[in-house]
């Protein structure tokens, strides 16, 4: 209840100072709210390219990964809504040639370059070995970015919010009473820096046992935070 109270008052107190600060005694301070948790959803990126003198070759190689890569996912309990595998590009790649009779170069055609962006959403990062292990033996040699988040984010920002207005009001408290002076109401609360820190990626090191070398993947935390600014009226 706490917190829905704080953050309906820092959405209901945008600040516009056509007119600058209020003109009557006023206390600024700036508020801190931090959340460390850890992730529960992690956004696994990965490009499945192939260049070959022959185009439907390139493709028919292309095609024949992203099915096996879609197979895992769906056999690891990934829904086909959180599985994204638009259509595959193709372009002709170049390469330069250097010539002992030019200072320059010349552009030869080295073959046809196919490539499919595959993005899979991750919702049980138990998973995340078998995962990884299972897009190497398809063939998958770019693994892209892996970003861990919170499938709840935007309730945990609202709890930093609420988080960063306590902070704020305490050291307003505290230096209005350390100046002899009555904190009064709200003037203004503005977020700082748009409130929003994105996922990060994921952290992996090798572990190994007694009896053989096992990846471990370690996820660790990720920091949810908010600032914000809020001006407090006082008096005597």
């Amino acid at each position: 209840m706490r917190y829905a109270l704080l953050a309906s008052l820092l959405v209901l107190s945008t600040p516009t100072f056509a007119d600058g600060p209020p003109r009557d005694p006023y206390i600024q301070v700036n508020g801190h709210g931090e959340l460390k948790v850890a992730p529960d959803i992690a956004y696994v990126s990965l490009s499945i390219e192939k260049t070959a003198a022959d185009a439907k070759a390139a493709r028919a190689d292309v095609e024949a990964r992203t099915a096996k890569v879609i197979t895992l996912a769906r056999k690891l309990g990934i829904a086909d809504r959180d599985i994204e595998a638009p259509a595959v590009t193709v372009y002709p790649e170049y390469q330069c040639v250097t010539s002992s009779l030019s200072s320059g170069c010349t552009n030869k055609l080295v073959g046809q370059h196919v490539s499919r962006a595959v993005t899979l959403t991750l919702r049980d990062l138990s998973r995340y070995g078998d995962l990884a292990d299972g897009l190497f033996a398809a063939g998958v040699t770019d693994l892209g970015a892996v970003d861990l988040d919170r499938s709840d984010r935007r309730t945990l920002e609202e709890k930093a919010r609420a988080l960063a207005v306590q902070d704020a009001y305490g050291k307003a408290a505290g230096l209005a009473k350390a100046a002899g002076a009555d904190l009064g109401a709200v003037f203004s609360i503005t977020e700082q820096g748009g409130g929003y820190n994105g996922p990060r990626p994921v952290a992996m090191a090798m572990a190994k046992s007694s009896d053989e070398a096992q990846p471990e993947y370690l996820n660790g935390k990720i920091d949810i935070a908010a600032d914000v600014a809020v001006y407090y009226l006082i008096g005597k």
